[in-house]
C-alpha cells in the first residue's frame, strides 16, 4: 500500500498495464444490480429503495468493473494516493473528483464507495442514496465548481509546486443519466505537461465522479468506464 501511495501526477508511467483497464472494464458489462424481475416485484412503498444501490451492491459493482473496493476510507486518502501533495486554495474545486462525497453517508439509506482502477489511471467515487435530491446536490456542487474554478482565481499546488491549470467543460457522450457533465483540465507542473479528463453524472439516486489522468488513455477510458458504471446503476 505504501508503494501505491507514492504515485504523483507528473511522471506517472503505467503504460505496460494500461490495456488491463479497458479489458477489465469490458469484463464488467454485466450489471451488479438486482435483476429486472426482482425490481419489478417491488411494491410502491419500496420504490425509493429501488433507485439506489446498497453498500454490498456498490462493492460488487466496483469489483466487477476492476476498481478494487475497500482500499480507502475517505476520498482524501484516495486522491492523495494519486495526486500526493495536491492542495487548492478553495477545496470545493475538488468536488468534480468526488472529494468529500462520503460525508453524504449519514444513514443506512445512503452508501458510498471509492477506488482507483486496476492500473491506477482513474479514480471513481460513487454515492447512492434513497433520496435523489442528495445525488442531485452532489452533482450541482461539482458543476458549480467547474464554473467557479475555471477562471484562474483559485491556486493549485502539487507538493508546494504551483500548478498552471486550464479547466473547461466538454461535450459528454455518456447515456442513461439524469444529469452529466464532462470536463478537461490541462496544464503544467514544474514544466511537465498533464491532462485530466473527468465526468460527473447522476442516475436516479446515484452520483458518480470519475477522473482519469493518463493523457494516452483518459479520453477513451473515462467515458467508457463511466458508462459501465451508469449501466450498472
Amino acid at each position: 500500500m505504501t508503494a501505491r501511495r507514492r504515485s504523483g501526477l507528473a511522471g506517472l508511467a503505467f503504460a505496460g498495464v494500461l490495456a488491463l483497464a479497458l479489458a477489465g472494464c469490458a469484463g464488467g458489462e454485466t450489471s451488479a444490480t438486482p435483476d429486472a424481475a426482482a425490481s419489478a416485484t417491488l411494491d410502491p412503498s419500496a420504490a425509493s429503495e429501488a433507485d439506489r444501490l446498497s453498500a454490498e451492491e456498490l462493492t460488487a459493482l466496483f469489483d466487477k468493473l476492476q476498481f478494487p473496493p475497500g482500499e480507502y476510507d475517505t476520498s482524501a486518502e484516495l486522491l492523495s494516493s494519486i495526486y500526493p501533495g495536491l492542495t487548492v486554495s478553495d477545496p470545493s474545486c475538488l468536488a468534480p473528483f468526488g472529494a468529500g462525497w462520503e460525508s453524504a453517508v449519514a444513514d443506512d439509506d445512503t452508501a458510498a464507495e471509492m477506488a482507483t482502477s486496476n492500473d491506477r489511471s482513474m479514480t471513481a467515487v460513487v454515492v447512492s442514496s434513497a433520496d435523489p435530491d442528495q445525488a442531485a446536490t452532489l452533482f450541482a456542487d461539482a458543476e458549480e465548481a467547474l464554473a467557479t474554478c475555471a477562471d484562474g482565481s483559485q491556486s493549485f499546488e502539487l507538493s508546494g509546486v504551483p500548478v498552471d491549470l486550464q479547466l473547461e467543460t466538454t461535450p459528454t457522450t455518456v447515456t442513461g443519466t439524469d444529469e452529466a457533465v464532462s470536463w478537461r483540465a490541462t496544464g503544467e507542473v514544474a514544466g511537465s505537461p498533464f491532462r485530466l479528463v473527468g465526468i460527473t453524472a447522476v442516475h436516479e439516486g446515484t452520483a458518480i465522479a470519475l477522473v482519469g489522468w493518463d493523457p494516452a488513455t483518459s479520453a477513451d477510458y473515462v467515458p467508457a468506464a463511466t458508462q459501465m458504471f451508469i449501466d450498472g446503476f
